[in-house]
């Protein structure tokens, strides 16, 4: 990035082999705001971009699947050769201000920015300390508040954990994204080297419609779908779709993370980036961020301007955002539970299953039902699950099936 790397001091209890919590500045913890302001198709890029520098799992829920499936679609499928690239380099509404940064994860080129912007503060009122845990609850350095967090982490000494200070660049920065979708312990899994994290049906838990909230913006028009489901295992072998499905897919990697967050979290299971957005919740009292403006820039991040509505499935865009498409004309796709879409079904589909060991007395057509709500749960699991549609499924309404 043409940029120097900022720096954390983490502190770790190596019977524990955990990262207690760590001690940032504030160019630091901007950096880690900033991630709410990435659309999804920048995070997704960026594991893509990145797959060779880790060993850790690059997959980014079933979002990997989605970015690179519009990668290999054909040009001649969308509506002009500007949005299969809007898609994959997709726009930022808050990328003049990110520029500021020290390091900018929303440029879809290098930008250095002079060494006097580096020394500033974007969006905190003065430079400020603060301690992060290693769930990311960001809480300034003070006295009483230091005190109480040291208790209810259960550390007596300080002097006994192992102190280290980590300098963090671009790949590091994106490794703690990462980690900060699927796990409530991202700087041990980073600092330590965790575990690929799970991201099968049966070990996350997703929402259900009753504890997701309600943010109907306009009235929506529901529509189905076709599923081909797995009988003896209640799994999603794939969708088969017109346009509006795919167009509700695209236009989930315009949402930038923040927004996402703001639509799909319900604080059952928390992640890193749950706690991230809380924290971000607590300093907007007036006394640390810069103003109201960035508050909502980060917990409320708009979709940049030049998208136009694709979908009435999702409360994303301004009422007066004009109606447009992704792709070039109505057409028929199938859509995997890791949401690669490709086009035109085939036999050659049913052929893949019986690969698999799925005989066709195995597989079910059923027609389900799409609305804001089933589309918010769709959304949801894509940014944890590579089994995205499976995951929803019970959560579907009107399901009925056709065979």
């Amino acid at each position: 990035m043409g940029s120097k790397p900022v720096h954390l001091k983490v502190f770790v209890d190596k019977k524990k082999k955990k990262v207690m919590f760590a001690e940032a500045e504030q160019d630091f913890v901007e950096i880690l705001f900033s991630f709410l302001t990435l659309p999804l198709g920048t995070v997704a890029r960026i594991s893509t971009k990145n797959k060779a520098a880790t060993e850790t799992d690059t997959k980014v829920g079933s979002l990997s699947s989605l970015y690179e499936s519009i990668e290999n679609l054909d040009n001649k499928h969308f509506s002009n050769e500007h949005c299969k690239i809007a898609l994959m380099n997709p726009n930022s509404s808050s990328l003049a201000l990110c520029q500021k940064l020290k390091i900018n994860l929303n440029s879809t080129k290098p930008v250095e920015a002079s060494d006097s912007t580096h020394g500033d503060v974007v969006f905190f009122k003065k430079k400020t300390s603060f301690i992060i845990t290693d769930d990311l609850n960001v809480i300034p350095v003070l006295l009483d508040t230091s005190i109480t967090l040291l208790n209810f982490l259960g550390v007596e000494f300080i002097d006994l954990l192992e102190e280290r200070t980590m300098d963090f660049g671009l790949e590091e920065f994106s490794s703690l994204l990462k980690w900060s979708l699927v796990t409530n312990t991202p700087l041990t899994n980073m600092v330590l080297g965790g575990s690929k994290p799970c991201s099968c049906s049966s070990c996350i838990k997703t929402s259900t419609t009753s504890n997701l909230p309600l943010v109907t913006s306009y009235p929506t028009q529901r529509q189905k779908v076709k599923l081909l489901i797995q009988k003896s295992k209640g799994k999603v072998l794939c969708a088969q779709t017109d346009n509006f499905f795919v167009e509700m897919l695209f236009s989930f990697l315009t949402i930038p993370l923040g927004n996402a967050k703001r639509l799909t979290t319900d604080n059952s299971s928390p992640t890193g980036i749950d706690n991230m957005y809380n924290s971000i919740s607590s300093l907007g009292d007036g006394k640390y961020l810069k103003s109201e403006e960035i508050k909502n820039m980060l917990l409320c991040p708009k979709l940049a301007s030049n998208y136009l509505r694709v979908t009435d499935l999702l409360p994303i865009y301004d009422k007066s955002t004009n109606q447009g498409c992704f792709l070039k004309e109505q057409g028929t796709f199938i859509v995997s539970d890791e949401l690669e879409v490709t086009v035109s079904p085939s036999l050659s589909t049913i052929s893949k299953f019986n690969t698999l060991g799925i005989p066709v007395g195995d597989i079910e057509v059923m027609e389900v039902s799409i609305g804001e709500q089933e589309a918010i749960l769709i959304l949801k699991a894509s940014l944890t699950s590579t089994t995205a549609l499976t995951d929803c499924l019970s959560s579907f309404k009107n399901a009925k099936s056709l065979i």
